[in-house]
């Protein structure tokens, strides 16, 4: 019996139920970096303007691809935006929360596509303060178009929140270009593809 032979006959392809399940793998990895993604939210919750959950999403969005990515986001915002003890579940900032960070995954899954490790290197600034702005845009209209504010309280909101904004946007570009080239080595030594 020859080496094709026994390949061809090995216990996976006789028996495809002991297969590894490339879906429940690819629901468990989802959960996984979700849960990291909220960890890293109550990691850093204390320090203002400075969080981590940005960054793994975005590397969720990397992996796992845009659906898995976007089912991370929501269920790491659920846990980290909705349980908060700071003060979580108004529903029209936990919405804009939601849909605030599920840009990062999309933005992660959309990095895969550069090939150019310059232009990957070069991208990562940008992407960051996309992201962030999209989020930092996002909840702070939610607050004041929820309880009724008009246009004027709505373009003061907005205008107090600049410099924190602006904290965010730095620790954010700071955070991804430090951080997401080693993250991205890592996975990347580990070629297993998930299904989408």
């Amino acid at each position: 019996m020859s080496k094709t032979d026994i390949s061809k006959n090995s216990l996976y392809q006789r028996n495809s139920s002991l297969a590894p399940d490339q879906t429940l793998r690819g629901y468990i990895l989802t959960a996984m970096f979700a849960g990291v993604a909220a960890a890293a939210g109550y990691m850093l919750m204390f320090i203002p303007n400075i969080e981590a959950v940005t960054l793994v999403l975005f590397v969720a969005g990397y992996k796992l691809g845009i659906k898995r990515g976007i089912l991370a986001a929501i269920i790491a915002a659920f846990l980290y935006f909705g349980l908060n003890p700071q003060g979580g579940l108004f529903p029209p900032l936990l919405t804009a929360q939601i849909i605030g960070v599920s840009a990062a995954p999309v933005l992660g899954a959309l990095f895969r596509l550069l090939k150019s490790l310059v232009l990957r290197l070069l991208s990562l600034p940008i992407l960051a303060i996309i992201a962030t702005v999209w989020y930092d845009l996002l909840t702070n209209l939610a607050y004041p178009l929820s309880i009724g504010l008009n246009y004027k309280g709505i373009l003061i909101t907005l205008s107090a929140g600049i410099p924190f904004s602006l904290v965010h946007n730095i620790s954010n570009v700071i955070i991804f270009s430090v951080f997401i080239p080693p993250f991205l080595l890592l996975i990347n030594a580990n070629r297993f593809q998930i299904e989408s």
